[in-house]
């Protein structure tokens, strides 16, 4: 079969664009717009790492916070009993150096008796008003006062002197109470009323 040939003719007519190219400028929108979302996108990944990291040195704090908190108990548990300790040693130190005079004297009271006399009971106590004065309490089981005599003999031998004594017998034993009161030895006694001062030569 054979087609017939047609003249066809273009009826188009030839025109320029409607709309002109983009500008240099506007071209670059899209660029900097997935330039931003980039760059959102890499901020968003390092704050989450930022923060990540900041909760763990949070956790870290607080747990050494907690550590250094059992630790604080312990040394205030431990300095309270440090400080109970030295006053403990403070009042022994005291109470010993306090009683250093009256050891002495102790002893002297203890060896003074005799094998047939035995010390039942002995008390000291001192005078908080004046401490150079003492209360002496002995009960010593013994038949004869000459014992008695004897450990006084010795305490004025050390310089005591008994004030307000009193002597009884309870169920056989020699009950003795009496103040005791230090003179210094260095000290002069004062001279009777009436007599004559010394006086100085030129």
């Amino acid at each position: 079969m054979q087609i017939l040939a047609q003249q066809i003719d273009d009826l188009k007519s030839s025109r320029k664009d409607i709309i002109p190219p983009l500008p240099l400028l506007f071209r670059l929108v899209p660029i900097l717009f997935y330039g931003a979302l980039v760059f959102i996108v890499v901020i968003g990944s390092v704050a989450f790492f930022q923060a990540r990291m900041a909760k763990q040195r949070r956790n870290a704090i607080i747990q050494s916070s907690a550590t250094l908190e059992a630790q604080i108990a312990t040394i205030k548990i431990d300095r309270a009993s440090l400080e109970a300790r030295i006053r403990e040693a403070s009042d022994l130190e005291a109470w010993v150096l306090a009683s250093m005079p009256l050891q002495p004297l102790v002893v002297g009271i203890v060896r003074s008796m005799t094998p047939q006399s035995e010390i039942v009971d002995l008390t000291l106590e001192r005078d908080e008003d004046t401490p150079t004065q003492l209360r002496l309490s002995l009960r010593l089981n013994t038949d004869s006062d000459k014992q008695l005599e004897q450990t006084l003999g010795l305490i004025r031998s050390m310089h005591y002197r008994e004030f307000s004594p009193t002597q009884t017998r309870v169920r056989g034993d020699l009950d003795y109470k009496a103040s005791l009161l230090w003179q210094n030895p260095h000290t002069k006694p004062p001279l009777p009323e009436g007599r004559n001062q010394p006086t100085s030569q030129l």
